[in-house]
């Protein structure tokens, strides 16, 4: 499977360039909403602190306030593309299936979509200190399931379709991709990992893996579309296979 020019690019919301420009409107009235809260609490905090009497204690509190504000932006952002994700899965819900990569397709088009109301809250989270925040607490707002106890904060992690169990590890520079494209065919099957799996760095699991408790994945290796690794086992390789 590869990914054609039109949805390169190391953001997890590839974008169709055919539906870009019209999705744009939908992308900037996000941007514009995740601004409201900041600038109300800026509009506050200059007000009450911009006199004679607090001027020490505006300059004082200046870097804590751009810290602040900087992680309620980004909050922001979380919970208004969220509000636009349920509105746009009420009106057609995604489903797995493989589909064709034209514009009147509904799923493909629709997948698009949400992709865009997506983009900028995952590309403010990209510049957060803290690598938690994006896999660990942006994901799950999106509707990826992510266990207790799991590390998979420098995965590659895509923002739809993933069930992640507890206590998985997954390495760094893996990639997690439920979709696929191949010509004009588009794929989108869920990707289950389940509880205690060990992922190595650098692998790449294609839509539909099911890895079953306990799996260990050696790095630099990758499954193929719909395998399933059976419990307690290992596997290595391109593709991985069962090592005995």
């Amino acid at each position: 499977m590869f990914s054609p020019a039109s949805s390169k690019g190391d953001s997890p919301t590839p974008i169709d360039e055919r539906l870009r420009r019209k999705y744009l409107p939908i992308y900037l009235l996000i941007i514009f909403l995740s601004f409201i809260p900041i600038s109300i609490l800026e509009y506050n905090y200059i007000f009450f602190l911009w006199n004679n009497k607090f001027y020490w204690i505006f300059f004082l509190l200046l870097p804590l306030n751009i810290c602040v504000l900087l992680y309620i932006l980004q909050l922001g952002a979380i919970l208004f593309s969220t509000l636009n994700l349920i509105i746009c899965k009420l009106i057609y819900y995604p489903v797995e299936g493989v589909f064709t990569r034209k514009i009147d397709d509904k799923n493909y088009r629709y997948w698009n979509l949400r992709n865009m109301i997506k983009k900028w809250p995952l590309f403010l989270i990209a510049t957060n200190p803290l690598p938690w925040i994006k896999n660990r607490f942006t994901l799950r707002f999106f509707g990826v399931k992510i266990g207790k106890h799991t590390i998979c904060d420098n995965a590659w992690i895509f923002s739809e379709f993933v069930d992640i169990g507890d206590n998985v590890i997954i390495g760094m520079g893996s990639t997690i991709l439920p979709f696929g494209i191949e010509q004009d065919t588009f794929i989108l099957r869920r990707i289950i990992i389940e509880d205690n799996v060990l992922i190595g760095a650098k692998c790449s699991l294609m839509p539909g893996t099911k890895i079953g408790k306990g799996v260990e994945l050696s790095a630099q290796s990758f499954t193929k579309y719909n395998q399933v690794l059976k419990e307690n086992s290992l596997y290595m390789g391109q593709p991985a296979t069962l090592h005995k």
